[in-house]
């Protein structure tokens, strides 16, 4: 642990932090937090300043992501927390953990007019955030800066795996504590079942023949990759996972079929739903590990997604029950002791679905000769504006295997999700429920310094850079290797795409002149290329993967070419 001469609250709140794991903190600075700037290397923590706290508190949710743990944003109060909004609020509905830190002014100045008042006399920063936080409360003293700090950490990692925020207040930040930090050495949630709803599982598996497991997000969080592989594998057990999960089973394993979803495969839409036009039946019943039955998740609540014999979901938290719920059998579980549990009582099932195995092989060969993508010939299309899909393919084809993924929000979402392979879970982010634009550099930033050892790459619309692009001057500034792919239609592309069908007033507020990001990241010190010919992009790809510093590629796409495996534009 690193010491100091004069320990304060800020140190020990760094130093703390530290003890659990966190080594790179991101911020802007302000005069409410000047005492933690003086602390961060003694507390041994890397200190990251983004260019707006937005793009921080993207880079903390990028950076927890990718360690499968939590991140950390900090900058003042007021203005500094409000530009934190949106990013705390997609996190929220995520249920991915931030703790956000917000210094506001000293405790005697309350009340008295004070500039940047952020205090329950001003605009009151926890109130602000209770709505998008499992904790939000201000630090009152001395005192409380452990067991607050401990509050926060223990609610960000429990079931609900949400946001936390802290208010300190400028003279508390300055005081002394010298009081050591005990850690909490912060584990996954308890590997908790339900005893009684999971009873009735294997005799409902033992009675179907089709059966797919859709593998979401909370099979991730659990780390049950090897416990799905080796279940469906003792089966012949298709697999499907939400968008946010894709690569919870590699994509390329024989039982994968791919995202079902908006933007999936078309292999994940015919296990699940099937395809009289070509004789093939749908699932009979649906195994869900850990995902909400959501809008994206189940083609905008489709009437076929239901399967014949009934869903089975598994979930930590009983409160994760969205809208338009389908008639499902609720286990309250952790996805992998779930999974040892249901290897333990195979004798209810192991018959069965051993006698079932050869149907579910040739109903899964069956499937494996229809085509996996929504058309072969866009990902080797040679038009010019190029394709979205031919840039996405040969993204591919250049990254290394085991890299990491941040897409953005807009139609390149679907095309990214669509046509990029996914071997490993957690290496396909982005922010699945909201959807804000302008998150995927600074979430980029934030995964890569968690996975110094992987490369990264973003994927980003001229919509999402008119946002937050100044964050590429972030990486930059720190010299992180990111590859940024911008895929450069000049238009809002899934608002352009439905404009379409709205007239001429409607294209025009869709649209966007065309900008040269290249030469904008230039400006900033990136290095960069424009690709405006198919026969570019793999020098470009290979040119971005091989250097080491932050990399543009402008890719000048077709606005026009709908988006994948999508009922409509979003």
């Amino acid at each position: 642990m690193a010491e100091t001469d004069s320990p304060n609250v800020a140190f020990f709140m760094l130093n703390a932090l530290y003890q659990e794991g966190i080594q790179h903190i991101f911020l802007v600075p302000g005069a409410m937090i000047d005492p933690f700037l003086s602390e961060y290397e003694k507390a041994g923590i890397t200190a990251i300043v983004a260019a707006q706290e937005g793009g921080a508190a993207y880079m903390a949710d990028g950076y927890g992501r990718a360690r499968q743990g939590f991140g950390v944003c900090m900058g003042i109060g007021g203005p500094g927390v409000t530009n934190m909004v949106t990013a705390l609020s997609a996190a929220y509905a995520d249920r991915t953990a931030i703790l956000a830190i917000a210094g506001t002014i000293p405790f005697t100045w309350e009340g008295q007019g004070t500039f940047q008042d952020s205090s329950p006399t001003g605009i009151d920063d926890h109130d602000v955030l209770r709505s998008m936080t499992v904790f939000s409360e201000e630090i009152p003293d001395v005192d409380h800066v452990d067991p607050f700090l401990k509050k926060a950490l223990r609610a960000m990692g429990g079931f609900e795996n949400r946001p936390a925020f802290l208010s300190v207040y400028l003279d508390l930040q300055k005081a002394t504590l010298t009081t050591p930090y005990e850690p909490l050495h912060l584990q996954p949630p308890a590997r908790i079942l339900d005893s009684v709803s999971v009873q009735s599982v294997p005799e409902v598996l033992a009675t179907a023949t089709r059966i797919v497991i859709l593998a979401g997000n909370g099979s991730v969080r659990s780390r049950a990759q090897a416990d799905i592989e080796h279940f469906a594998s003792a089966y012949d057990i298709p697999v499907v996972t939400t968008l946010r999960a894709k690569g919870a089973i590699p994509e390329d394993h024989p039982l994968s079929c791919g995202v079902f979803g908006l933007g999936g495969s078309l292999w994940a839409n015919r296990v699940v739903m099937g395809d009289a036009t070509l004789g093939i039946p749908k699932a009979e019943v649906l195994l869900v590990l850990g995902a909400t039955l959501n809008e994206n998740n189940t083609h905008g609540w489709m009437p076929d997604f239901v399967p014949e014999k009934g869903i089975v979901r598994v979930d930590i938290n009983p409160n994760n029950v969205l809208g338009r719920e389908y008639a499902e059998s609720l286990v309250v579980g952790d996805v992998q002791t779930f999974l040892h549990w249901l290897q333990t009582h195979a004798d209810r099932y192991h018959c069965a679905l051993s006698a079932s195995q050869g149907d579910r092989q040739q109903w899964l060969a069956t499937i494996r000769q229809t085509p996996y993508y929504d058309t072969e010939a866009d990902r080797q299309s040679n038009q010019v504006p190029l394709n979205p899909a031919r840039v996405i393919a040969d993204l591919r084809r250049a990254a290394p295997r085991q890299s990491v993924l941040v897409v953005d929000s807009g139609a390149h979402t679907f095309f990214t999700g669509h046509h990029w392979t996914s071997y490993a879970p957690n290496e396909f982010l982005f922010l699945s429920n909201t959807g804000p634009m302008g998150y995927g550099v600074a979430m980029g930033i934030g995964a890569k310094l968690a996975r110094p050892h992987q490369p990264c790459v973003c994927v980003v619309g001229d919509g999402s850079l008119l946002m937050h692009g100044m964050e590429i001057h972030t990486a930059v500034r720190y010299q992180i290797p990111l590859v940024i792919v911008v895929i450069n239609n000049s238009a809002l592309g899934n608002v352009y795409l439905r404009a379409r069908n709205e007239g001429p007033a409607a294209i025009a507020l869709s649209e966007i002149p065309t900008q040269n990001w290249a030469n904008f990241a230039r400006s900033l010190g990136a290095v960069a290329a424009v690709v405006e010919s198919p026969d570019q992009l793999m020098p470009a790809f290979d040119q971005a993967f091989a250097a080491q510093q932050p990399f543009l590629v402008d890719v000048r796409c077709d606005r026009d070419c709908n988006t994948p495996n999508t009922q409509e534009a979003f």
